[in-house]
């Protein structure tokens, strides 16, 4: 209690920023109109997905005359602006967002309450897949938001490049992975590229350490960090290391971001990329039609026998707020519409979504997104342990500066893992 009780002492002192961008309203989120509904997203226009929740915000409303959604935009930012509105006690009724760094830790502090009964009584529970309940259910069995969306996160090959260096396949082993970069080298073909600057160079980094990671073992120190202390992350880091060292990434790595890994891949600039489903919705038809699936190549004598990819259930949830819960018929018509299959199965036609709830079939106008779902869950890959379920929120933005040294050629394992452990004390 103590973080959130520091934030709510500085409540009083606080101006609420501006949390509305482009809603065209008051600054101050919160309506005393009972037949509005204000919702709080990363949908502002232009973004992933935008096209189509704006299209059924406006059936919602043809559905339900008299209802109005009030729509606030943020990016990132949209966690500090969720708690200043909700210090304020003038926070939005519903947000839309994943469970991620600071979020973790709201339903505990009661930010947001827990919707356990909601689901229940609002008859969605047999709606949900079971992997998606657990991972929305914090340690003390509440569930912190209805699960929505999903995602997927294997590799990307372009197989027109790696056949222009005389490469049959995608490597599913180091050798061939080793072989691969020798080859690709010769050509001039940039092997892969990656944001090592931020949160994708972290995931990855944290995937290839996996290698030689126990599951158990990966769990205790993203929770709690010594990487420098535990063996097998120091053998995970010196296979990054030698990989890195070999010509793994794309040149000056360790300075970009994921837009930046994005648009090599999608102009065909990159071999290979470790990809989120939402990056995958965007790739155009004509480089799909020649971009494989796959996992990232583990070592034979690692802990895991077969490629390894992220997937998972907390892209974003459905979280009703304190002010949502005073508005329980409004927030169930709303919340009820999001998880009915042919609204859910809008996002997955029109915008590529991987989606947590039973019933949907594979979208038809985003098959590379359908290929993605079907590998990550398929016996060819095995799934990572997830770092985002285990590292503390306050260790999330310092450990990614800590992985910008990791992607650093010549970089040791010594000064690796002692930047990753720096970041669990700053």
């Amino acid at each position: 209690m103590k973080r959130w009780r520091n934030l709510a002492a500085g409540a009083a002192a606080i101006v609420l920023v501006a949390a509305c961008t482009g809603c065209g309203g008051p600054l101050d989120p919160k309506t005393g109109d009972p037949d509005t509904l204000v919702v709080h997203s990363r949908f502002a226009p232009g973004t992933y997905g935008a096209d189509t929740y704006s299209s059924v915000v406006a059936q919602f409303e043809r559905e339900n005359p008299g209802v109005h959604i009030k729509n606030l935009y943020n990016g990132d930012d949209i966690f500090n602006s969720f708690e200043t509105a909700r210090l304020a006690g003038k926070e939005a009724d519903i947000l839309l967002i994943n469970l991620y760094d600071k979020a973790y830790s709201w339903t505990e502090l009661g930010a947001t309450p827990p919707v356990d009964r909601y689901l229940k009584e609002w008859g969605l529970r047999d709606r949900v897949e079971p992997r998606a309940l657990k991972a929305w259910t914090d340690g003390q069995g509440r569930l912190r938001a209805f699960p929505w969306t999903g995602f997927t996160w294997p590799v990307l090959v372009n197989s027109k490049l790696l056949h222009k260096a005389g490469i049959e396949r995608a490597p599913r082993t180091l050798p061939e992975l080793r072989a691969a970069l020798k080859a690709l080298k010769a050509e001039r073909i940039p092997a892969m590229t990656i944001g090592g600057n931020d949160w994708s160079g972290q995931k990855f980094l944290m995937q290839v350490m996996q290698g030689y990671m126990e599951p158990a073992v990966a769990k205790r120190v993203f929770s709690k960090g010594g990487y420098c202390a535990e063996p097998q992350a120091r053998k995970g880091l010196r296979l990054f290391g030698e990989l890195r060292d070999a010509g793994l990434f794309v040149k000056g790595a360790q300075g970009l971001n994921a837009d930046q890994m994005n648009a090599d891949y999608l102009e065909e600039r990159a071999a290979m990329m470790p990809a989120i489903s939402s990056t995958i919705a965007a790739v155009p038809a004509p480089l799909a039609r020649h971009t494989e699936i796959t996992g990232f190549p583990v070592p034979s004598d690692g802990t895991y026998d077969k490629p390894t990819v992220y997937n998972g259930a907390t892209s974003t949830g459905i979280w009703l707020t304190p002010n949502g819960a005073e508005k329980p018929d409004l927030s169930e018509k709303f919340v009820t519409f999001l998880y009915r299959k042919d609204v859910v199965q809008k996002f997955i036609d029109k915008s590529g979504y991987v989606m947590t709830l039973r019933g949907q079939r594979p979208s038809e106008e985003r098959p590379l997104v359908s290929e993605s779902s079907r590998v990550t869950h398929g016996d060819t890959v095995s799934e990572a342990v997830m770092p985002d379920d285990y590292v503390p929120a306050a260790v999330s933005t310092p450990l990614n500066r800590a992985t910008s040294l990791a992607y650093t050629r010549g970089t040791g394992v010594q000064a690796m893992c002692k930047a990753l452990d720096t970041a669990y004390r700053s």
